[in-house]
């Protein structure tokens, strides 16, 4: 049985993945999603009525 590890870098950090669908909706690269927490997410989802 194997155990799970954070993903590298994301030590202590609250982790999220965002759908191609939900970025296709706000017109965000994965490039530039990379760079967004979750709050930032849910205020662009919130803006584009998404």
């Amino acid at each position: 049985m194997s155990s799970l590890r954070p993903l590298p870098d994301t030590e202590g950090k609250a982790t999220f993945a965002v759908s191609a669908a939900v970025l296709d909706v706000l017109g965000l690269a994965p490039e530039q999603a990379a760079h967004l927490d979750l709050g930032d997410v849910f205020r662009l989802i919130r803006e584009e009525g998404a």
